[in-house]
């Protein structure tokens, strides 16, 4: 089970030194979306300069160009990119192709699709063979909502992609999640609006090692 944190509402400067800080207990670095709008794409190769032993997912959520946005994130440097499962089969299986070509991986966030689609969602695009498929409860809607249901889902419905698990993550979430054995789990602002963002960093890999 990877962790991955996501760098989102935070400038350039302060999220790469937070990255740095908390490197040791993390496997992958997200520049979220947020990151990506107000930030150069430069700033991909800049993490993997200063942190070179964790990857780096572009969260660009491809909705169409597939080849041509996921080879943008890629020759700047991104390992991972994303692509919505709310676009078409067609631009979902270009982003993967493009990956495959270039040894890269794509997650494909399920993020708007409604719980009673994810099941049949889930099983279709598997069958596309992405990296990964995830669960991931938009900001917008966290107090509403719960990844446990879906993940759930998802993890009993998938035969060939690693499963992800995003959204609004905190110790008690994880806690919460971690039974479904995700193969990887996104956390933003629990760890870059903490008080001691090391230690929340190394208490959440605590509590995935201890499934």
């Amino acid at each position: 089970m990877k962790l991955q944190l996501a760098l989102d509402l935070i400038s350039l400067e302060d999220g790469f030194a937070l990255a740095e800080k908390v490197a040791e207990y993390i496997d992958v670095i997200e520049l979220g979306t947020p990151f990506s709008y107000v930030n150069p794409i430069t700033s991909i190769k800049k993490l993997k300069g200063r942190i070179p032993n964790v990857e780096v997912l572009a969260d660009f959520k491809i909705m169409d160009g597939g080849t041509e946005i996921s080879t943008i994130a890629f020759e700047a440097g991104a390992d991972i990119t994303t692509v919505s499962a709310r676009t078409w089969n067609d631009t979902i299986e270009q982003t993967i192709q493009t990956a495959r070509k270039m040894g890269r991986q794509i997650l494909v966030d399920l993020m708007g699709v409604p719980n009673q689609e994810i099941a049949s969602r889930t099983r279709e695009i598997d069958n596309l063979k992405p990296d990964y498929i995830c669960v991931h409860r938009a900001v917008s809607v966290i107090g509403s909502s719960s990844p446990e249901e879906p993940l759930m889902v998802v993890c009993e419905t998938v035969k060939h992609a690693k499963v992800a698990v995003a959204g609004g993550i905190t110790c008690d979430t994880l806690r919460k999640v971690v039974k479904y054995k995700p193969d990887l789990v996104i956390v933003g602002g629990a760890i870059t609006n903490a008080a001691d963002p090391v230690a929340m960093a190394k208490e959440m890999r605590k509590i995935m090692e201890e499934i």
